[in-house]
C-alpha cells in the first residue's frame, strides 16, 4: 500500500499579472524523503517552494498536508504545522546576532514541537558547529557558509517535518558546498522530509527520492529516479519532450 504523502500539490500553478511562472503541476512528498527540483534560472523553482511555503499565492489548485487543503493557510502558520523555508539569499537579518537569529527560528515553532531552547539548541549547534562560536556575532558578518548554515539551524528550530531549501549552494565555495551538504545528509538520514531546490545534480541521495525538472515553468521531468547529466543538459536545453 503506499505510503500516505506529507505534502502534495495538486494541479497548482502560479502566475505574476500575466507571466505564467508555474504551470499546472502535481506531486507527492512522502514521510522521509527527497525530492529534487531541478532547472536553469527561470525555470519557477523558487516560485514552487514559495507556493508550498505560503510565500506566494497559486492562480489555481491546491497545496495539502496530511491531506488537509492548506492552499490558503498563511506562511506564518504553516510554519507552526512543519513546514519551513530556507529562501535563495539565506534570509539574513543584519543587525541581529547569530544567537537572535536561532531565538527567532525557535520562537516560530508551536509550543507542542518545542523542547527547551537549551535542548533544541544544542541539536543544531550540533549539526553546525561553528555557529556555536559565533552566538554572539552580528549575522552581516559570517561568510557565505556561515550565513548559509545559520539559514538552515533557524529553519530547523521551527522543528519542521518537511525542509523546502531554494538553492542552498548559490554563491558558496566548494568547501562551504560540502559542509552545508554534509549536514543536509544527516538531516535526511534522520528521515527529515525534504524539498531541495538546485540548477544542477547536487551531492546528495535518499533511498526515497525523486526529481523534478523544470523549464519555463512547466514540468519537463519526473521521476523517482535522477536524470543523467546527458539527459539533464539535453533538458535544459529544451531537446527532450515535456513528460
Amino acid at each position: 500500500m503506499p505510503e500516505a504523502a506529507l505534502l502534495s500539490a495538486d494541479a497548482l500553478s502560479v502566475r505574476y499579472g500575466r507571466s505564467e511562472a508555474l504551470r499546472p503541476m502535481s506531486f507527492q512528498v512522502t514521510p522521509g524523503s527527497l525530492t529534487l527540483v531541478l532547472g536553469p534560472n527561470g525555470a519557477g523553482k523558487t516560485t514552487l517552494v514559495k507556493a508550498l511555503a505560503g510565500a506566494v499565492l497559486p492562480q489555481s489548485g491546491k497545496v495539502l498536508l496530511r491531506g488537509e487543503d492548506i492552499t490558503w493557510v498563511p506562511a506564518h502558520r504553516r510554519v507552526r504545522r512543519g513546514i519551513a523555508l530556507v529562501p535563495e539569499g539565506r534570509g539574513r537579518l543584519p543587525g541581529l546576532s547569530v544567537n537572535d537569529n536561532l531565538v527567532l527560528g525557535w520562537n516560530s515553532a508551536s509550543r507542542d514541537r518545542r523542547a527547551t531552547r537549551a535542548e533544541d539548541f544544542a541539536a543544531v549547534l550540533a549539526l553546525f558547529p561553528v555557529l556555536a562560536e559565533r552566538l554572539e556575532q552580528d549575522c552581516s558578518t559570517l561568510s557565505g557558509g556561515e550565513m548559509q548554515m545559520l539559514a538552515i539551524a533557524r529553519a530547523l528550530l521551527a522543528k519542521p517535518d518537511i525542509l523546502l531549501l531554494d538553492e542552498p549552494s548559490l554563491g558558496l565555495a566548494p568547501l562551504a558546498v560540502a559542509r552545508v551538504y554534509q549536514a543536509l545528509a544527516t538531516l535526511v538520514a534522520n528521515g527529515l522530509s525534504m524539498v531541495l531546490v538546485e540548477q544542477k545534480a547536487v551531492p546528495l541521495a535518499s533511498p526515497q527520492e525523486s526529481t523534478i525538472v523544470l523549464r519555463n515553468g512547466r514540468v519537463i521531468f519526473q521521476e523517482s529516479r535522477r536524470p543523467t547529466r546527458e539527459e539533464l543538459a539535453a533538458l535544459y536545453l529544451g531537446e527532450r519532450a515535456a513528460r
